[in-house]
């Protein structure tokens, strides 16, 4: 016996998993470059990463990838399209009813055609009221990305980088400041903030990171542990025990 409510439910849910047209979507840009970590560690994106990019004409931070996108209000249409009577529910909630917030992040269900799926938003860079609209709207993205909205996307999020502009030769050289990836592990936090005190002391710690990276073959935010051990050592060697009670970058 054909049963025709669940085909009519699998037709329309796969009206969800259509191309979205190419005039409707555009670029997010993704930073992939270094952070700066305060006595906390926490990582933020460094003011002089900002520029103007040449690939979206945009000024954010560099480098950074460029990934194709649909808006919320498309997803929003789409959704509509196939349930009127779609709805979302955030996955838990504050002892006063509010949306719970964890980590930055707002997890949410989000029910279609009778399917429930799971997803989660965060605000990025937003700050105040507009922050937990973007959260709201990140989430639902991309829990309709579970039902398969704009899954062909999600492919392109390996794209090419753009890099900033190359400052001209002439240009001052800036004051070196220790920067990582968003999440170093201890040792690079180590050789990090050796590198920082070393500068703070007024030496030069860019060419010590340069001669680092010659030494050991890649820059110093990219070491391993054993390599780590063996740059302190010659770092102690040069600059003695500058920095030694270091844990943290100093920002």
């Amino acid at each position: 016996m054909v049963d025709y409510a669940d085909q009519a439910r699998r037709e329309a849910l796969a009206r969800l998993r259509e191309p979205f047209p190419e005039d409707v979507m555009g670029l997010k840009p993704i930073y992939v470059g270094l952070y700066e970590h305060n006595e906390e560690g926490r990582a933020r994106i460094p003011d002089s990463a900002f520029h103007e990019c040449p690939t979206c004409g945009g000024f954010h931070a560099l480098p950074a990838k460029h990934v194709p996108y649909v808006g919320h209000a498309r997803v929003t249409e789409r959704l509509l399209e196939v349930d009127p009577y779609w709805s979302w529910e955030p996955l838990g909630t504050t002892c006063e009813g509010n949306p719970l917030i964890t980590g930055g992040s707002l997890w949410i269900r989000l029910t279609v055609c009778g399917m429930t799926r799971i997803g989660v938003g965060n605000a990025e860079n937003w700050t105040g009221p507009d922050a937990h609209k973007e959260m709201v709207s990140d989430a639902i993205r991309n829990a309709a990305m579970r039902f398969g909205a704009a899954l062909n996307l999600w492919y392109a999020a390996d794209g090419e980088v753009t890099y900033p502009p190359e400052p001209p030769e002439d240009a001052p050289r800036e004051p070196f400041k220790a920067r990582l990836r968003a999440n170093p592990t201890k040792a690079q936090r180590r050789i990090a903030a050796k590198l920082q005190a070393i500068a703070d002391a007024g030496f030069d710690a860019a060419d010590a990171a340069e001669e680092l990276q010659e030494a050991f073959g890649r820059p110093y935010w990219e070491m391993t542990s054993p390599m780590v051990d063996k740059a302190l050592d010659a770092l102690y060697a040069e600059y003695g025990d500058v920095g030694e009670q270091s844990e943290v970058i100093a920002v």
